[in-house]
C-alpha cells in the first residue's frame, strides 16, 4: 500500500502544489505517484490531505481504490504520516510506501517492493545533487549511514543549494520516501519533542534510539518536485510527453 502526505500549505509555492496540473489532462503529481506504485504491485493508497481540498482529491481518477484522511491542522509532516499509516493499517497493510504528494520518484517504487516483500523497514534515498531546485534553496534530510548499509542519524539541513551537494560530498537525503512496517505505530511519537514542526526526521531519529533498523537503499535516480512555482514549468515539460494509459 502507497502513503502520499498531501496536506502541505504550499508556502514558498503560493498554494496547494500537490494539486497542481503537470499534464496537458489536468493531472496532479500524485496521480503519476499512484500510477507507478500500482504497477509495481500496490493495490490501495491513502491519500493525507487538507480538508478544503477533500472534493478535489476525489474527483480525480485513479488506477486503484484511494482513501482519503484528513489532516485538520498544520501539526507537520511527522502527524501526517503516522495518520496516513494507522489509516493504512486500519485497512489491512501489514507495511506501507510512503511519499510526498508534490514530489516525483520515478522508478523508486518498485525498490520499494523488494522491501515491502521482505518486511524492512527502509529509507528510499537520492544523492543531493538529484534533488535540488534551481530556482532556490530547499531543506533536506541528509542520512548518516553505516557500513553494513544502515540508518543511523539523520539531520536536516536547511537553504541547500545545487552547490552545496559537491560541497557535502553528494550525501544520501532523504525526500520522504520510505518503506515502514505496522509495528511503526508502537513507537511513533504523537507530538514533537522539540519547538518547531513536527518532522519526520524528529520521528525517525526516536525510532532509531528505540532501536529499530532501517535499510538506507541509495538506488534513487530520478525525481522531479515543487517547491517554488517556478519549478512548474520543468515538471509540466517532462509529463507533456507522459501518457495517461495506467491512470
Amino acid at each position: 500500500m502507497l502513503v502520499l502526505l498531501a496536506a502541505g500549505q504550499g508556502t514558498r509555492f503560493g498554494g496547494p502544489k500537490q494539486l497542481a496540473a503537470v499534464h496537458p489532462s489536468g493531472a496532479c503529481l500524485a496521480q503519476f505517484s499512484v500510477g507507478d506504485a500500482a504497477q509495481a504491485g500496490a493495490r490501495a493508497a491513502v491519500l493525507v490531505v487538507r480538508e478544503e481540498h477533500l472534493p478535489l482529491w476525489t474527483a480525480k481518477s485513479w488506477p486503484i481504490p484511494v482513501f482519503f484522511v484528513i489532516q485538520d491542522a498544520a501539526r507537520g509532516t511527522a502527524d501526517a504520516l503516522r495518520l496516513g499509516l494507522s489509516r493504512a493499517v486500519a485497512l489491512g497493510a501489514d507495511s506501507v510506501m510512503v511519499g510526498n504528494a508534490d514530489d516525483y520518484y520515478g522508478g523508486l517504487w518498485e525498490s520499494g517492493r523488494s522491501w515491502v516483500e521482505v518486511g524492512t523497514n527502509a529509507a528510499l534515498a537520492y544523492p543531493l545533487s538529484k534533488v535540488c531546485s534551481r530556482h532556490g534553496p530547499v531543506n533536506r534530510a541528509i542520512l548518516q549511514v553505516d557500513r553494513s548499509s544502515f540508518l543511523t542519524g539523520i539531520v536536516e539541513h536547511f537553504g541547500l543549494e545545487p552547490a552545496d551537494a559537491e560541497r557535502l560530498q553528494d550525501p544520501p537525503v532523504s525526500m520522504n520516501a520510505w518503506v515502514l512496517q505496522a509495528s511503526t505505530l508502537d513507537w511513533w511519537p504523537s507530538a514533537a519533542q522539540n519547538p518547531g514542526e513536527f518532522g519526520i526526521p524528529e520521528a525517525i531519529e526516536v525510532g532509531l534510539r528505540n532501536g529499530i533498523s532501517v535499510a538506507v537503499d541509495p538506488r534513487g535516480s530520478e525525481w522531479l518536485g515543487l517547491t517554488y512555482a517556478q519549478d512548474l514549468d520543468r515538471v509540466q515539460a517532462y509529463f507533456s510527453q507522459r501518457k495517461m494509459d495506467h491512470l
